[in-house]
């Protein structure tokens, strides 16, 4: 059986890779050395074939497609966020608060509520769009500082979340999350007022209990 012809040419653009990318570095970094064991575990017929179709290169090349060209992992298709994996960076590093536009505040302030109001507080991930305004969020600031934006952006959806179900308890004390409430009781929970009460406590933003006046 003739093969040759399935083989690139030596050359052939198929077999250019740019081992100096960064896009190539960060691809062998976290994928070559343990594929490399695997290769050298195959029998002659498996690396045959492994080698017909490309070998290292081919391989390389289908791993490279999750990184872009400053090397950040961004997944296939480009599912995740540049600047988006923790893996490797101290928990010290990604847990700070940083200051959060009032406008990506105010688009988690309004989901949150959205989604309590449909679900009657109950967290669903399948009606959700959280993932939504955190990628949003994430695309609008520096790479450098997604990682510290999203905690911080994920402490005021908590302290808005918290807002909620403490309005509608204040309101019916035998209020459980799940069952029906009057929609018009967190008309009186404003992202401003819980955004005041909040308070910076180490690495989070703690809302106090009953910090915000639901008399009104």
């Amino acid at each position: 059986m003739n093969i040759s012809g399935l083989r690139a040419g030596k050359n052939s653009g198929y077999n250019t890779i740019d081992t100096n990318s960064s896009q190539y570095k960060a691809a062998a970094r976290d994928f070559l050395e343990n594929h490399r064991a695997a290769v050298a575990k195959m029998s002659p017929w498996e690396k045959m074939m492994y080698e017909m179709f490309g070998g290292e290169k081919a391989y390389m090349r289908n791993v490279m497609r999750m990184y872009n060209s400053d090397g950040d992992f961004v997944g296939p298709g480009g599912i995740v966020v540049p600047g988006m994996v923790a893996t490797g960076i101290p928990e010290s590093e990604r847990h700070q608060i940083i200051d959060i536009s009032e406008e990506a505040r105010q688009k988690m302030f309004d989901e949150t509520k959205r989604h309590f109001l449909q679900e009657y507080g109950v967290a669903n991930g399948d009606t959700t769009k959280r993932s939504e305004v955190y990628r949003e969020f994430q695309l609008s600031i520096p790479k450098e500082d997604r990682l510290k934006g999203t905690w911080t952006l994920g402490q005021y959806e908590r302290a808005y979340h918290l807002a909620f179900y403490d309005a509608v308890k204040a309101s019916d004390p035998n209020w459980e999350l799940g069952m029906p409430f009057d929609r018009s009781i967190l008309d009186s929970v404003t992202r401003e007022s819980v955004d005041k009460a909040l308070v910076k406590s180490g690495n989070n933003l703690v809302l106090p209990r009953k910090a915000i006046d639901v008399s009104a």
